[in-house]
Protein backbone atom coordinates (compact mmCIF):
# COMPACT_ATOMS: atom_id res chain seq x y z
CA UNK A 1 0.00 0.00 0.00
CA UNK A 2 1.40 3.18 -0.76
CA UNK A 3 1.28 5.82 2.07
CA UNK A 4 1.12 9.50 1.22
CA UNK A 5 1.59 12.04 4.55
CA UNK A 6 -0.46 15.05 3.78
CA UNK A 7 1.31 17.96 5.36
CA UNK A 8 0.43 22.10 5.20
CA UNK A 9 -0.95 24.99 7.09
CA UNK A 10 -4.39 25.16 8.48
CA UNK A 11 -7.43 26.08 5.73
CA UNK A 12 -5.22 24.86 2.31
CA UNK A 13 -7.24 22.01 1.53
CA UNK A 14 -5.54 19.16 2.74
CA UNK A 15 -9.11 17.41 4.08
CA UNK A 16 -10.65 18.78 0.77
CA UNK A 17 -7.70 17.07 -1.06
CA UNK A 18 -8.47 13.81 0.42
CA UNK A 19 -12.41 14.27 -0.08
CA UNK A 20 -11.47 15.14 -4.14
CA UNK A 21 -9.30 11.98 -4.19
CA UNK A 22 -11.42 9.47 -3.30
CA UNK A 23 -14.73 11.09 -4.92
CA UNK A 24 -17.01 11.46 -1.14
CA UNK A 25 -16.58 13.09 2.03
CA UNK A 26 -15.03 11.15 4.01
CA UNK A 27 -12.82 13.67 6.00
CA UNK A 28 -14.58 16.48 7.72
CA UNK A 29 -13.73 20.21 6.33
CA UNK A 30 -14.91 23.70 7.57
CA UNK A 31 -14.27 26.86 5.45
CA UNK A 32 -14.34 28.91 8.84
CA UNK A 33 -12.47 27.20 10.95
CA UNK A 34 -9.74 24.43 11.43
CA UNK A 35 -11.59 20.78 12.20
CA UNK A 36 -8.84 18.39 11.47
CA UNK A 37 -7.53 17.91 14.99
CA UNK A 38 -5.74 14.39 14.68
CA UNK A 39 -4.12 12.38 12.48
CA UNK A 40 -6.12 10.02 10.40
CA UNK A 41 -5.83 7.64 8.05
CA UNK A 42 -7.57 7.37 5.22
CA UNK A 43 -7.46 3.81 2.96
CA UNK A 44 -8.65 2.68 -0.40
CA UNK A 45 -8.30 0.15 -2.17
CA UNK A 46 -7.98 1.03 -6.03
CA UNK A 47 -7.39 -1.59 -9.14
CA UNK A 48 -4.00 0.05 -9.66
CA UNK A 49 -3.35 -0.17 -5.96
CA UNK A 50 -4.28 0.18 -2.96
CA UNK A 51 -3.70 3.96 -0.80
CA UNK A 52 -3.76 5.17 2.16
CA UNK A 53 -3.84 9.09 2.58
CA UNK A 54 -2.63 10.31 6.20
CA UNK A 55 -4.47 13.81 6.64
CA UNK A 56 -2.57 15.72 9.61
CA UNK A 57 -3.34 19.21 11.66
CA UNK A 58 -2.77 22.21 10.05
CA UNK A 59 -0.25 24.21 11.22
CA UNK A 60 0.21 27.57 12.07
CA UNK A 61 -3.48 27.89 13.25
CA UNK A 62 -2.19 29.26 17.22
CA UNK A 63 1.40 29.53 18.36
CA UNK A 64 4.15 27.42 18.12
CA UNK A 65 3.84 25.26 21.01
CA UNK A 66 0.34 23.70 19.83
CA UNK A 67 2.36 23.10 16.38
CA UNK A 68 4.69 21.33 18.07
CA UNK A 69 1.81 19.20 19.69
CA UNK A 70 0.80 18.65 16.54
CA UNK A 71 4.14 17.36 15.09
CA UNK A 72 4.67 15.08 17.94
CA UNK A 73 1.02 13.59 17.49
CA UNK A 74 2.70 12.95 13.83
CA UNK A 75 5.67 11.57 15.05
CA UNK A 76 3.53 9.32 17.40
CA UNK A 77 0.94 8.31 15.13
CA UNK A 78 3.30 7.68 11.51
CA UNK A 79 6.04 5.80 10.96
CA UNK A 80 7.70 7.83 8.35
CA UNK A 81 10.33 5.06 7.42
CA UNK A 82 6.81 3.60 5.37
CA UNK A 83 5.63 7.20 3.60
CA UNK A 84 6.07 6.64 0.11
CA UNK A 85 6.17 10.61 -0.50
CA UNK A 86 5.17 13.72 1.72
CA UNK A 87 2.52 15.31 0.14
CA UNK A 88 3.06 19.25 1.12
CA UNK A 89 -0.41 21.25 0.63
CA UNK A 90 -0.21 25.18 -0.17
CA UNK A 91 -2.70 27.54 -1.53
CA UNK A 92 -2.23 28.98 -4.98
CA UNK A 93 -4.48 31.97 -4.33
CA UNK A 94 -2.03 33.37 -1.84
CA UNK A 95 -0.19 36.30 -3.42
CA UNK A 96 2.69 36.06 -0.69
CA UNK A 97 5.21 34.06 0.63
CA UNK A 98 4.46 34.21 4.32
CA UNK A 99 5.77 34.15 7.32
CA UNK A 100 3.50 31.31 8.74
CA UNK A 101 4.18 29.28 5.58
CA UNK A 102 8.02 29.61 6.28
CA UNK A 103 7.24 28.57 10.15
CA UNK A 104 5.37 25.82 8.98
CA UNK A 105 8.18 24.72 6.46
CA UNK A 106 10.76 24.96 8.89
CA UNK A 107 8.70 23.18 11.78
CA UNK A 108 8.44 19.74 9.19
CA UNK A 109 11.95 20.07 8.43
CA UNK A 110 12.83 20.42 11.65
CA UNK A 111 10.70 18.32 13.79
CA UNK A 112 9.63 15.35 11.36
CA UNK A 113 13.54 15.37 9.46
CA UNK A 114 14.86 16.89 6.31
CA UNK A 115 14.28 12.75 4.70
CA UNK A 116 10.75 13.98 4.00
CA UNK A 117 11.44 15.87 1.57
CA UNK A 118 13.39 13.38 0.09
CA UNK A 119 10.39 12.19 -1.78
CA UNK A 120 7.69 14.44 -2.21
CA UNK A 121 4.96 16.31 -3.77
CA UNK A 122 3.57 19.77 -3.69
CA UNK A 123 -0.22 20.32 -4.01
CA UNK A 124 -1.28 23.90 -4.83
CA UNK A 125 -5.26 24.20 -3.90
CA UNK A 126 -7.45 26.92 -5.24
CA UNK A 127 -5.96 26.62 -8.53
CA UNK A 128 -9.60 27.76 -10.16
CA UNK A 129 -9.22 30.75 -8.74
CA UNK A 130 -6.39 31.72 -10.64
CA UNK A 131 -7.05 33.44 -14.03
CA UNK A 132 -6.15 30.53 -17.01
CA UNK A 133 -3.54 33.30 -18.81
CA UNK A 134 -1.73 33.38 -15.40
CA UNK A 135 -2.23 30.00 -14.06
CA UNK A 136 1.24 28.97 -14.99
CA UNK A 137 3.41 32.24 -14.05
CA UNK A 138 1.18 32.00 -10.54
CA UNK A 139 2.16 28.59 -10.28
CA UNK A 140 5.62 28.63 -11.36
CA UNK A 141 6.44 31.40 -8.98
CA UNK A 142 4.39 29.63 -5.74
CA UNK A 143 6.74 26.58 -6.55
CA UNK A 144 10.00 28.44 -6.50
CA UNK A 145 9.46 29.91 -3.70
CA UNK A 146 8.72 26.86 -1.78
CA UNK A 147 11.37 25.07 -3.54
CA UNK A 148 14.16 27.94 -2.37
CA UNK A 149 12.95 27.79 0.92
CA UNK A 150 13.36 24.32 1.92
CA UNK A 151 16.49 23.69 -0.25
CA UNK A 152 18.06 26.83 2.08
CA UNK A 153 16.49 24.44 5.19
CA UNK A 154 18.31 21.59 4.16
CA UNK A 155 21.56 23.00 3.86
CA UNK A 156 21.25 25.27 7.12
CA UNK A 157 20.70 20.85 8.99
CA UNK A 158 24.43 20.18 6.60
CA UNK A 159 23.02 16.70 5.56
CA UNK A 160 24.33 14.64 2.52
CA UNK A 161 20.64 15.03 0.33
CA UNK A 162 19.51 18.69 -0.26
CA UNK A 163 16.32 18.97 -1.48
CA UNK A 164 16.87 19.28 -4.96
CA UNK A 165 12.78 19.82 -6.13
CA UNK A 166 9.62 18.44 -5.73
CA UNK A 167 9.05 14.83 -7.84
CA UNK A 168 5.88 16.20 -8.77
CA UNK A 169 3.68 19.74 -8.39
CA UNK A 170 -0.38 19.43 -8.90
CA UNK A 171 -2.67 22.29 -9.51
CA UNK A 172 -6.05 21.31 -7.63
CA UNK A 173 -9.20 23.40 -6.95
CA UNK A 174 -10.72 21.22 -4.20
CA UNK A 175 -13.83 22.40 -4.98
CA UNK A 176 -14.32 20.44 -7.85
CA UNK A 177 -14.13 17.14 -7.49
CA UNK A 178 -11.56 14.90 -8.88
CA UNK A 179 -9.95 17.44 -10.64
CA UNK A 180 -5.99 17.74 -11.20
CA UNK A 181 -4.46 20.28 -13.68
CA UNK A 182 -4.25 17.17 -16.01
CA UNK A 183 -7.69 17.29 -16.01
CA UNK A 184 -6.82 13.52 -14.38
CA UNK A 185 -9.00 11.90 -11.73
CA UNK A 186 -6.54 12.28 -8.76
CA UNK A 187 -5.87 8.83 -7.54
CA UNK A 188 -4.78 8.03 -10.96
CA UNK A 189 -1.59 9.99 -10.07
CA UNK A 190 -1.49 8.47 -6.93
CA UNK A 191 -0.74 4.98 -8.07
CA UNK A 192 0.78 5.93 -11.21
Amino acid sequence: MRKFLLVGRTGVGKSSFINAAFGSYIAETSEYEACTKIVEHYAYKTPLGDVSLIDTPGLAEDDEACDEAYLSLVRAKVNLAQIYATIYVSRLNETRFRPDEKRTLRLLTNRLGASIWNRSILVLTFAASIPNHQLEIVAEKRSQQIFEFIQNLTKEQDIDKIFQGFEQTWLVDNIVDNWTSDGLPILSVLTD
